[in-house]
């Protein structure tokens, strides 16, 4: 999968032509400074969404800081950045990283619980964006032919997948996620049998556990829930300013606003979300951005070239990310911990 997607980018380059790629990112200069800085209205927000579906007081928030949380949080997504396929290496480790603090099973609560959230905040965002799509297309003279004929059908059918995706998760809060979800594997083919022999009484009683705190959650702690959900969202709202910088580095400042940036985010996050099988959703996202790019005007060639500022970026946050992963662990060596 990561050979096709790197035979898709090929043949986008081979399409454009080098030296429209090479020119196009001379333009950028020091705009690469805030693209790379406006992940910084990002990660503060994770980082609320997190500590609110992790603490109920104010007592318990004394644990663990909220400096430490947001190097958790950035690393975290470091680490999934680079995990191939699933994208969920950062969350063991952000479990190992506060399990002396909380106990194993309020660590894994507080991280799956999160992880969910960030999920069902994966389908707002969808909705949100599609509807925009829908708003701009009637508040624009951007001729509708077949393509974004199509793709405005394809918007309504997944508003629709969107909100039965919302109710079955808050549903899963509700009434617990986890013994639900091996529940399912038991019946599976081949798995049961793996399941039934490994799923001791023991860690039944565990998984049960940490389930009753996915349902205290939903259940006691209603404000709580709901606003970490708004702190995710937001988070993904604001992470738009990344898209829009980097057009208005190759396009011009003002080439597009922040909705037409949500627009294009919402749309080309679903298709790497879709085909999710490919590592770094290299290629993937590229012509996810191609697409969304051409359907709001005449940008759908600059999709490339937005794709490699955007790994730029990452590829920066990834180095910080791992960066303060070595910090942590040579400070830990260096008080002999």
């Amino acid at each position: 999968m990561f050979l096709v997607g790197i035979i898709i980018i090929i043949v986008m380059i081979y399409n454009l032509g080098w030296q429209e790629i090479i020119t196009d990112l001379k333009k950028t200069g020091w705009w690469i400074i805030p693209i790379i800085l406006s992940r910084l209205l990002m990660y503060p927000l994770n980082t609320f969404a997190w500590r609110s579906v992790t603490y109920y007081n104010k007592e318990e928030k004394n644990k663990v800081s909220w400096l430490r949380m947001f190097r958790l949080t950035i690393s975290g997504y470091a680490i999934n950045y680079i995990t191939p396929v699933m994208a969920l290496g950062g969350e063991p480790y952000r479990i190992m990283a506060i399990k002396k603090d909380l106990g194993t099973k309020r660590a894994t609560s507080s991280v799956l619980t999160y992880a969910m959230m960030h999920i069902l905040s994966h389908f707002v965002f969808w909705i949100i964006g599609f509807l925009l799509l829908f708003a701009y297309f009637l508040s624009t003279n951007l001729e509708i032919n077949t393509y974004r004929r199509i793709i405005l059908i394809c918007g309504m059918v997944f508003i629709l997948i969107s909100i039965v995706a919302i109710i079955f998760i808050l549903k899963a809060y509700r009434y617990g996620v986890i013994e639900r979800f091996f529940s399912f594997l038991k019946k599976i083919p081949y798995i049961k049998n793996i399941i039934k022999k490994r799923l001791t009484p023991e860690k039944q009683q565990s998984i049960a556990e940490t389930d009753n705190q996915f349902k205290e959650l939903f259940n006691n702690h209603r404000r709580a829930f709901y606003t970490s959900l708004f702190y995710e969202t937001l988070s993904r709202v604001l992470s738009c300013a990344e898209v829009m910088l980097v057009m208005w580095a190759i396009a011009g400042v003002g080439s597009i606003g922040l909705v037409q940036a949500i627009i294009i985010n919402a749309l080309s996050s679903l298709i790497a979300n879709i085909i999710f099988i490919f590592p770094m959703q290299v290629g993937i996202r590229e012509g996810g951005l191609s697409m969304a790019l051409a359907l709001i005007g005449g940008y759908g060639k600059l999709g490339v070239f937005v794709g490699m500022i955007l790994r730029i970026s990452e590829l920066a946050w990834i180095i910080i990310g791992m960066v303060m992963i070595k910090v942590k662990r040579f400070n830990n060596k260096k008080d002999g911990k």
